[in-house]
This record gives structure tokens, sequence and C-alpha cells, in this order.
């Protein structure tokens, strides 16, 4: 399996516009978290401190219907 996919940018908003609108983005970063949480995969702590920023806005924003 390749590690990186090289997207326009057209394509990577057009990703990003799914993501959001299927409410996947949350999702997928809580998966994300969980993985490092439990040691599964690796990232530095200021990468892991956006990561739970980012989660709680994201279903802050899902909550209010945003």
């Amino acid at each position: 399996m390749k590690d990186t996919i090289h997207l326009t940018r057209e394509e990577q908003i057009l990703l990003l516009e799914v993501l959001f609108r299927q409410n996947y983005a949350s999702e997928i970063l809580s998966a994300e978290i969980t993985d490092i949480e439990t040691g599964m995969k690796k990232v530095n702590h200021n990468e892991y401190k956006q990561m739970i920023h980012l989660f709680e806005r994201l279903k802050t924003e899902e909550y209010l219907g945003y």
C-alpha cells in the first residue's frame, strides 16, 4: 500500500468537503487519536494536542449544526 497519494488542490478541497458533509472528519480524527493513545501510532505532543483541539471543535460545531 502506498503511503502518500498526490492530489491536486482541487481534489484535496473536494475530499475535505465530502468528509465534512458526511461527518466523517471527526470520526477519522477520533480513530487517529485512539491509535495514538493506545500506542499504535506515534506523533509529537504538539500534533496530538492539535488533533484533540480540532476534534473537540468539530464535535462542538457538529452538535450546534454549523
